[in-house]
C-alpha cells in the first residue's frame, strides 16, 4: 500500500514538473515580446501580486535610455533576474492571451508537440497491469479478427475470379445468341421489305385502277351536269314564264282585295253608326231599367216581408194544429189502454169468483 502510494506521488510530481514545463515554455516564448513595450507591461502588471518586478524594468528601461542607437536588450543580471521572474511567475502569460495567439507557426507546433507529449505521459504513467491486459486481449481478439477478414477476403477474390470467368462465358454466350438474333433480324428485314415492295405495287396497281375508274366517273358527272344545267336552263324559263303569269293574277287578286275593303270599310262605317245608335238606346232603356229596379227592389222588400210574416204565422197554426191533433190521439190511445185495463180487472174479479164457488 505505501508502495502503491509513494508511486503515485512520483507519477503526481512528474506530471507537475512537464506541466510547469509547458508553462514555462509559454512564457518563454512570449518574453521577447513582452520586454519590446515595457511600458505596456508595466501598465498590465501594476496593482498586481507581480508589482516586484516593476523595478528591475525601470532600470532596464533607463539602461536602454543611455544606450542610443541600440534596440537589443543586454545580457547583464538586471535583464536574467528579469527572465528568471518570468519564469518562476509563469501564470503572467494569461494576462497576455493576444501574445499567445500571434505565435508563428514553429512556436504553435512546439508548444502542440509538448501538449500531446503531457498527455502520452499522462496515459502512460497512470496506465495499469488490468488495463494493459485488457488492451493486449483485445489486439489478439482483433487480430483473429483480421485473419478471419484476409481469410474472406481471399474466399471472395477467388468467388470473384470464378464469376468473372462466369461473367466472361454468359457475355460470349450473349454475343454468339445476339449475332444468331441480329442475323434473323436482318432475314425479317428481308422478308419485311419484300412485302413491303409487293404491298407497293399492289397500291399502285390499285390507285390506278381507282384513278381510271374515278375519271371515268368524272366524264360522267361531268356529262350529268351538263345535262342538269340544260334542264336547270329550261325550268328556269318555265319557271319564270309561270311567275310572270302569277304576278299578273296576283295583281289581279290585289286590286279585287282593294275594291272588297273599300266595301268592307263603306260597311263597316254604316254599321259603326248603327252600333251608335243602337249603344244610345241601350243606355236609355237601361237608364229605365235602373229607376225600375230600384222601385222593385223595394216592393220586393215589402213583398218578402209580408209573405215571411205570413208563412210564420201558418207555420204556427200548423203547429199548434199538430200538437192538438198528437194530445187528442194520446188521449184516445190512454182512454183506450184504460178501458182495456178496466175491463181486463172486472174479467179477473169473475174468474176468482167463480173458482171459489167450486170449491165450496
Amino acid at each position: 500500500m505505501d508502495t502503491t502510494a509513494e508511486r503515485q506521488v512520483r507519477l503526481e510530481g512528474v506530471e507537475r514538473v512537464l506541466k510547469m514545463s509547458q508553462e514555462r515554455i509559454k512564457i518563454a516564448m512570449i518574453i521577447p515580446k513582452l520586454l519590446e513595450n515595457p511600458e505596456k507591461l508595466k501598465s498590465v502588471l501594476k496593482d498586481t501580486c507581480y508589482e516586484e518586478v516593476l523595478e528591475p524594468i525601470d532600470d532596464m528601461i533607463r539602461h536602454l535610455g543611455k544606450q542610443s542607437g541600440r534596440s537589443k536588450l543586454p545580457h547583464d543580471h538586471t535583464t536574467m533576474r528579469i527572465v528568471d521572474f518570468f519564469l518562476v511567475n509563469h501564470s503572467i502569460h494569461r494576462f497576455f492571451p493576444h501574445l499567445k495567439k500571434n505565435l508563428n507557426e514553429r512556436d504553435r507546433q512546439l508548444l502542440a508537440a509538448f501538449h500531446f507529449l503531457l498527455e502520452s505521459a499522462h496515459v502512460h504513467l497512470h496506465r495499469s497491469s488490468r488495463s494493459e491486459i485488457t488492451k493486449e486481449r483485445k489486439l489478439h481478439a482483433i487480430f483473429h479478427q483480421n485473419v478471419d477478414i484476409k481469410k474472406k477476403i481471399k474466399e471472395l477474390k477467388a468467388s470473384l475470379a470464378f464469376q468473372k470467368v462466369i461473367g466472361k462465358w454468359k457475355t460470349a454466350a450473349k454475343g454468339i445468341y445476339l449475332m444468331k438474333v441480329e442475323e434473323d433480324l436482318a432475314n425479317k428485314k428481308w422478308q419485311n421489305n419484300v412485302a413491303i415492295q409487293n404491298e407497293i405495287e399492289k397500291c399502285h396497281r390499285t390507285m390506278r385502277s381507282y384513278h381510271k375508274s374515278s375519271m371515268d366517273r368524272q366524264k360522267e358527272l361531268e356529262e350529268e351536269l351538263q345535262n342538269a344545267r340544260e334542264s336547270y336552263e329550261k325550268m328556269t324559263k318555265k319557271h319564270l314564264a309561270e311567275e310572270h303569269e302569277l304576278r299578273s293574277e296576283k295583281n289581279k287578286l290585289l286590286l279585287q282585295l282593294q275594291s272588297m275593303l273599300k266595301k268592307y270599310d263603306t260597311s263597316l262605317g254604316e254599321k259603326m253608326r248603327e252600333n251608335l245608335v243602337a249603344e244610345d238606346q241601350y243606355l236609355a232603356a237601361k237608364k229605365v231599367l235602373d229607376d225600375f229596379m230600384v222601385q222593385y227592389r223595394q216592393e220586393e222588400r215589402i213583398y218578402k216581408n209580408i209573405v215571411v210574416k205570413r208563412e210564420e204565422e201558418e207555420r204556427r197554426v200548423q203547429q199548434e194544429k199538430l200538437v192538438i191533433f198528437m194530445m187528442n190521439r194520446a188521449a184516445g190511445k190512454i182512454q183506450k189502454y184504460w178501458r182495456k185495463w178496466k175491463k181486463d180487472q172486472r174479467k179477473r174479479k169473475r174468474q176468482g169468483k167463480g173458482k171459489g164457488k167450486k170449491g165450496k
